[in-house]
């Protein structure tokens, strides 16, 4: 039972790992949240307003 708690426990922090990588994609080209492209800004993984 212990064996099973430390697997999902490691499922669990892998998930939230990768989903804590919020970038965006422009022309093919991978750029970091908080860049500014034009009248966009990269937020949450998706390009925005600013």
């Amino acid at each position: 039972m212990c064996k099973f708690r430390w697997i999902m426990l490691t499922v669990v922090l892998c998930l939230l790992a990768c989903s804590a990588k919020a970038e965006c994609y422009y022309n093919g080209t991978q750029h970091p949240e908080g860049t500014i492209i034009g009248p966009y800004i990269c937020r949450n993984g998706q390009w925005v307003n600013k």
